[in-house]
């Protein structure tokens, strides 16, 4: 068995692999080369696969957006704002917090102030 890399008969563009057996004859868009690790999209030429150049790399990247989005177009949509209710939900516990924490220190005021008053009102009175 031999792998056959063939490309689209008028573009001369990569478009897969299959396995052939050993005494198989290639077609003119065959190749028995691997085209993997070329800049895609790779084409078939007479001296073997050729890395696409940078322009029709990005081009190909491109198209290939368009088409995936076209098919999925739930992906083409802008992103929905994200959800802030834990951000709300947290920031209202800071304030909760907060306002606890305040109501912690004016009750430690009133009892420092309640046992000063009582630690006066139990002391004995010089005359």
């Amino acid at each position: 068995m031999k792998m056959v890399y063939y490309a689209d008969t008028v573009t001369q563009i990569y478009t897969g692999a299959r396995p052939e057996p050993d005494g198989y004859q290639l077609k003119s868009n065959e190749s028995f080369d691997n085209p993997s690790g070329l800049q895609v999209p790779p084409k078939l030429t007479a001296t073997g696969w050729v890395a696409a150049t940078d322009e029709e790399h990005k081009a190909y990247l491109e198209a290939q957006q368009k088409k995936f989005l076209a098919e999925n177009p739930q992906f083409a949509q802008p992103s929905q704002p994200v959800d802030d209710k834990g951000d709300k939900a947290l920031n209202l516990l800071g304030q909760q917090l907060a306002k606890v924490q305040a109501q912690q220190a004016t009750l430690a005021d009133s009892v420092n102030a309640l046992g000063q008053m009582v630690a006066k009102a139990q002391a004995p009175k010089q005359a």
